[in-house]
């Protein structure tokens, strides 16, 4: 019961990060135009949207644990290096559940297959078979930057694959499966929506390459806080975003910033041998959400983050944290 009560006052935190942008709108002079009246008009109902939004997460939650859905496909993921070729299970419903489970934090996913997906002993929440190939990713490492290409993509999840009502809704699209509709219904059964930038910016070309753009219209109202690495960032308009959502930006071992409004939080990265950089963003994104769920304030969300990004590129393929490991990740304050 002690450990629900900080999950309510914690993710009370979360609620004000929208209240205190709130406080920061302008008094309006009586003798200012009527349309920048209507501006400011505008601004604070979103502020308030926002504060209400973020208010339904706090509902209920000290009678039940508090539940994560994460959207988005298992993929069938290649990964060139050097001197090797390594395939593995991919895709944020992968890699974001091997930290769910290892911190013990109640979850389903909702994702899509196709009739060749070849991991399904060693998935731990089943997907949806539908006709046709998996989603089918190749990344070239071999270069300075990693390269990404598209060998196939299996159907969008729709609105009617998600169902019940969830505390943290994970948007963790790879390959454009979580379209707008999809994302507005994620929005109303979730209290909080966390997302993965690359849901809502990656389009794939008729050749399978993936391509960065602007976010379509109306993605990022559904979205409470959203994680985008440094180069996702560059098609992004932060200056617009950090006034309507929080914002994390991931740059590998430089660490991660947290926009909101005016405020710049820097949280440092954790030491890490790094051997298979794949999966660590959506590790990231797990621990964030882990972080939430106990209730703790957004920072120390962001950090567990950063450790589980950090444990993740230590492994080959979806890590598995070691006791010792689970046990770290659970210790922070």
């Amino acid at each position: 019961m002690r450990e629900r009560h900080h999950a309510v006052h914690r993710l009370d935190e979360v609620r004000h990060e929208a209240v205190f942008r709130e406080r920061e709108v302008p008094t309006v002079g009586a003798r200012e135009r009527p349309r920048e009246t209507e501006a400011l008009g505008g601004r604070v109902e979103q502020h308030l949207e926002l504060r209400n939004r973020l208010h339904r997460a706090l509902r209920d939650a000290t009678s039940r644990s508090v539940t994560i859905l994460v959207a988005g496909h298992y993929c069938h993921d290649t990964v060139v290096g050097n001197a090797s070729v390594h395939r593995a299970l991919g895709g944020t419903a992968a890699y974001a559940p091997a930290i769910l489970d290892a911190l013990g934090v109640p979850y389903e996913v909702v994702a899509k297959v196709g009739t060749d997906f070849l991991y399904a002993a060693a998935v731990s929440r089943n997907p949806i078979v539908v006709p046709g190939p998996t989603t089918a990713f190749v990344g070239d490492y071999r270069g300075p930057e990693r390269t990404e290409r598209v060998d196939a993509v299996a159907p969008p999840i729709e609105p009617g694959d998600l169902r019940g009502e969830w505390d943290i809704g994970v948007a963790g699209a790879v390959a454009g499966e979580l379209p707008l509709r999809t994302l507005r219904r994620l929005r109303d059964i979730s209290r909080i929506v966390i997302a993965d930038a690359q849901s809502i910016v990656r389009e794939i070309s008729p050749r399978g390459e993936v391509i960065l753009r602007p976010p379509a219209a109306g993605a990022v109202e559904t979205i409470d806080v959203l994680k985008a690495s440094r180069k996702e960032a560059e098609v992004l308009d932060l200056a617009a975003l950090r006034r309507k959502l929080i914002l994390l930006v991931t740059d590998g071992p430089r660490g991660s910033t947290i926009l909101r409004g005016t405020s710049e939080v820097h949280v440092a990265a954790y030491p890490a041998q790094e051997r298979d950089p794949t999966g660590a963003g959506d590790c990231f994104l797990a621990g964030l959400a882990v972080g939430l769920s106990r209730g703790l304030p957004l920072e120390t969300a962001a950090r567990i983050g950063a450790w589980c990004g950090a444990r993740a590129v230590e492994h080959v393929g979806v890590p598995r944290l070691t006791a010792e490991e689970a046990r770290a990740a659970s210790e922070f304050p």
